[in-house]
């Protein structure tokens, strides 16, 4: 017998599964079997779009926390964090890092010339509005960077600073490196204006929405009007700030699921979007935009 209002179980909307995040509440089918225990993360949009179609349900009268489940207003885990080497991260030539002397100082970026294990690295010369930033021999820095769904960080110290016979950067090899294994598909809370163009009628139209929430395959978007419906293609545009350097994205997406949520009345049409094939400079500056914040707010 399907589960009605009367006996305690309500069918939940489609934004109350977010990709990504543990579930704050166990998830029911129509005959009040447990599908999902608190705590579960979906994986992929495309999971939740079958696990909404298919109807699912909560106990408003459950308040306890089940055994082996997650307590409703526990934060999502942290990141694992795990102490590996250099080489071991697979760190490759031309990949860029971010070099800080301290929270409080700008991020320099630099991109990896070489490296001989337990000797020393040979990076670029950090720049700044045209010029070089002339660093002092036996500074500190924390280097960071990102090497598959990884995030790593090591404690460095600049040997020498040259421009013959062109300019770089020589640093102290790390002893040890600090690695955070990031979830796929792990999202983050975002307040990013963006521009939507759309087909309709064939002649393409101009919107625009806020993205609340993002990962590197895709996000949240609402709208004060229509964008579109389910697999319908869209164009969104917006802008993200990595360090000191902002970049606009812009992103070909199919739209994975769209309805009406009333808890915004200024936005109330919310759509999941599914980013397609991005230009791999904009995909590689999403990453680091997502995987930094991700990083910053675990530690």
């Amino acid at each position: 017998m399907a589960l009605v209002e009367s006996s305690g179980f309500v069918k939940i909307a489609a934004h109350e599964v977010e990709v990504g995040k543990p579930l704050p509440h166990p998830l029911y089918d129509g005959n009040r079997k447990l599908l999902l225990k608190r705590g579960y993360v979906v994986e992929t949009e495309h999971q939740c779009e079958q696990l909404i179609e298919r109807g699912l349900y909560r106990n408003v009268n459950e308040r306890g926390v089940a055994h082996g489940s997650v307590a409703e207003d526990a934060p999502p885990p942290p990141p694992r964090e795990a102490i590996t080497t250099l080489e071991a991260s697979k760190i490759r030539i031309g990949d860029p890092l971010h070099m800080q002397s301290s929270a409080e100082a700008p991020r320099l970026l630099v991109k990896l010339i070489g490296y001989l294990k337990g000797r020393g690295l040979i990076v670029t010369v950090p720049g700044a509005d045209g010029e070089f930033v002339m660093l002092k021999e036996g500074q500190s820095f924390v280097c960071r960077f990102f090497s598959g769904q990884n995030a790593y960080a090591f404690t460095t110290v600049v040997a020498k600073q040259t421009s013959v016979p062109f300019p770089h950067l020589h640093l102290s090899y790390p002893r040890e490196v600090r690695g955070l294994e990031i979830r796929k598909g792990s999202r983050i809370d975002v307040e990013l204006i963006a521009a939507v163009t759309m087909d309709v009628g064939g002649e393409n139209k101009q919107g625009s929405g806020k993205i609340t929430n993002i990962s590197t395959g895709g996000g949240a978007l609402r709208s004060k009007t229509p964008l579109g419906k389910k697999g319908d293609a869209i164009n969104v545009k917006f802008k993200i700030q990595v360090g000191d350097v902002q970049t606009y994205i812009v992103f070909d997406s199919i739209i994975r699921m769209a309805s009406q949520d009333a808890s915004d009345p200024a936005m109330p049409y919310l759509y999941g979007l599914q980013f397609l094939a991005p230009e791999p400079s904009m995909a590689m500056a999403l990453t680091a935009f997502v995987y930094q914040r991700i990083v910053d707010e675990a530690r």
